[in-house]
């Protein structure tokens, strides 16, 4: 079927298909429509939520961090300003009434006036004397810490809100404590955990409440003088309700949202979640339990992951069910003591996200109702106006595409005088115009193409096919070029009797300078070799020659030696050639030939120097071309001279046709289909 064909019925269908199907289609994509955006709607409040819940959850377990590092920065104060206090003499220390700005023993024991008849004293220390302690070494210490009152309040009163109690314990069995009779000890300090693991630990460590102080956490810090005696331990102590009051701000969580403070303990052997405390929604406030109770396994799978991550430390939000309730639950670390890790979480009722989705769907669909009516007159009339354009448009646009056509079947049969006329202004215009450019420069193409095949062919039979029979040695080369053409040149002659010239070159570049320059040095270095007996003349007048007729920068660095028939040894030259390797499998080493002569074409008066080198028995000796060593994978790695040793090594013993096959494959495994970017020639000679 012709295009013009087509495009009259496909606007002839564009214009009547509506006209039948727009009541359906357009109430189909208004239901549609309404579901999209209510699931949107949804989708948008999720993201809010979520929002939300991470925020309270992340800003929480900052504030908490933050706070926890103000006030162990506090403590470690403390601990500097007793130490300076301490490493003064007594007979230094200021003169005063000992007791000044302390409450001391009786004025604070709890027989001194009957229960709840005590208040906090903001002014005043409490001290508490152990039964053990030195009375003298007490008042020396109290001499000491005389107007150390005034550094509590003053940590206490910037820390309003956050601190509870200040406590500095004495191995001298001296306690002191701020704010005045704000505690009462039952037992001697010295004796409790965290008292014991802070001078152990020598360093700052948080801890959970007692059971004389619950709902509390506290951090110590040991005091230590300059000379390294440990004389005591300072804690602070934090209401945890004053903490979370501070760290999660309930009018910033979503509507009927809830949030914990959860511990894992260290010591509970299945590492269960224990619930510290709630902010409940109905009364905006924090509530600390007296006894912390694990989290029940009450709860779908997503519940039991909410609880796991939570033993393992791991953050995440979870929609889970227990109890029958659909819940959203967003967690995260909030600190650890020695004794527990701690856990901020803020769950809130899955509901609230699907009633608002119910109302956005409902006003969507009804809006919409209300103008499916003007689409589907609107569709009716554009329909019409389609109708009256299909014969028009059909006409226009296949008449040019048909000459191109026409064109574009000429130049498939090869000829290349066609053109398009008459060409427009819009894109078919374009396309013609550009048909017009391309046919020469595509005849262009398809010449250079033939002749570079032509030189391909012609140069890769001047390489030899196969190495000649040299008496005594067995030898093996190939050639590899990137481009139809290059600069790589290898070449076995015949010298007197049955000695042999074996020559590996590299032009600098590849390409078709590169295979012509090629081509000059192979016609110079046989035309010379009936004149030269010896290596180094030789390649001098070759040089000289190069040297006049190369331009361009353009050099080659060659590698000649001479074998001799039924013999080991070899005279050689390098001429700025990579060094030659030859391996000795007795020795399990290799030698490298390395010349100090420059490439060819660079100094036209450059003097060479002959070597003579033995090739070991048994051993073999390989010359290559650059390119087989710099070769690249798809990592930018080189191939490398040690791989290529490995590969020598490897297969010297079955034969240099194979060990040429091997190195050849090694490369191409190396490479893994990374293209080649230089030319490779590769000779293997071993003696027999």
């Amino acid at each position: 079927m012709k295009i013009g064909t087509k495009l009259a019925i496909c606007f002839v269908a564009l214009a009547v298909l509506p006209l039948g199907a727009a009541s359906f289609v357009y109430l189909r994509a208004t239901q549609q429509f309404g579901d999209d955006m209510a699931e949107r709607g949804k989708e948008l409040l999720e993201e809010r939520v979520h929002r939300d819940l991470r925020r309270a959850t992340e800003l929480g377990a900052v504030t908490i961090e933050e706070t926890r590092e103000t006030v162990a920065r506090e403590v470690r104060f403390l601990v500097g300003d007793i130490a300076a206090r301490l490493s003064v003499s007594e007979d230094n220390a200021p003169e005063s009434d000992s007791q000044s700005g302390f409450l001391i023993d009786s004025e604070t024991a709890p027989e001194a006036k009957p229960e709840g008849a005590w208040q906090i004293d903001m002014q005043h220390l409490s001290v508490h004397v152990a039964p053990d302690a030195s009375r003298d070494r007490i008042a020396g210490t109290l001499k000491r810490l005389r107007g150390f009152n005034d550094v509590a309040r003053t940590i206490y009163l910037r820390n309003r809100g956050a601190i509870d109690t200040l406590t500095i314990s004495f191995e001298s069995g001296l306690t002191v404590s701020y704010p005045g009779r704000a505690l009462r000890f039952a037992s001697d300090p010295r004796e409790q955990d965290w008292y014991l693991t802070t001078l152990e630990a020598l360093e700052t460590a948080w801890f959970d409440g007692t059971n004389s102080e619950p709902g509390r956490i506290s951090v110590s810090a040991p005091v230590q003088l300059a000379d390294g005696r440990l004389v005591g331990a300072t804690r602070i102590s934090i209401r945890l309700d004053a903490l979370l009051t501070r760290s999660v701000d309930g009018t910033r969580l979503p509507p009927g949202a809830d949030a914990y403070l959860i511990s894992v303990p260290d010591d509970d052997p299945e590492l269960a979640p224990h619930e510290i405390g709630r902010f409940s929604a109905e009364n905006g406030q924090w509530n600390i339990v007296e006894r912390p109770q694990p989290l029940l396994l009450n709860g779908d799978d997503s519940w039991l992951k909410v609880v796991s991550d939570m033993r393992s430390g791991v953050p995440g939000l979870e929609y889970v069910e227990r109890d029958g309730n659909k819940e959203i639950w967003s967690f995260g670390p909030a600190g650890r003591t020695e004794d527990s890790a701690y856990h901020i979480a803020v769950s809130v009722p899955a509901d609230i996200i699907t009633v608002v989705s119910d109302r956005v769907e409902e006003v969507v669909l009804t809006s919409y109702r209300e103008q499916l009516r003007a689409a589907i007159v609107f569709t009716l009339v554009a329909g019409l106006i389609a109708a009256a354009l299909a014969i028009f448009g059909a006409k226009t646009l296949t008449s040019p595409i048909r000459r191109l056509h026409e064109a574009a079947s000429k130049l498939a049969r090869g000829d290349f005088s066609v053109r398009i006329q008459q060409a427009g202004r819009d894109e078919i215009g374009d396309l013609a115009r550009g048909f017009n450019r391309m046919v020469p420069a595509l005849e262009e193409q398809l010449r250079v193409k033939r002749d570079l095949y032509v030189a391909q062919e012609i140069q890769q039979h001047l390489i030899p096919a196969t190495p000649p029979e040299i008496k005594g040695h067995d030898i093996a080369g190939r050639t590899i070029y990137c481009d139809e053409t290059g600069g790589d040149y290898q070449d076995y002659m015949p010298l007197d009797g049955d000695n042999y010239a074996v020559v590996v070159g590299d032009v600098t570049g590849h390409g078709v300078g590169a295979a012509l320059l090629m081509v000059s040095a192979r016609a110079l270095m046989r035309a010379n070799l009936a004149h030269h007996k010896s290596p180094d003349k030789l390649l001098a007048s070759i040089n000289r020659q190069l040297s006049e007729d190369s331009s361009g920068g353009r050099s080659l660095t060659l590698f000649y030696l001479q074998l001799k028939a039924s013999s080991r040894d070899i005279d050689w030259i390098s001429a700025g050639h990579e060094a030659a390797l030859v391996f000795d499998p007795k020795r399990d080493a290799f030698t490298l030939l390395e010349g100090e002569d420059i490439p060819l074409g660079v100094d036209a008066d450059w003097t060479f120097t002959s070597r003579t080198e033995t090739l070991p028995e048994g051993g073999v000796m390989v010359v290559y071309t650059d390119g087989l060593r710099e070769a690249r994978n798809g990592d930018g790695v080189e191939y490398g001279l040690d791989r290529l040793q490995a590969v020598i090594k490897r297969g010297h013993p079955d034969g240099c046709d194979a060990l040429i096959e091997a190195i050849f494959k090694d490369l191409e495994t190396f490479r893994d289909g990374t293209p080649a970017i230089d030319d490779i020639s590769v000779v293997a000679i071993r003696p027999v």
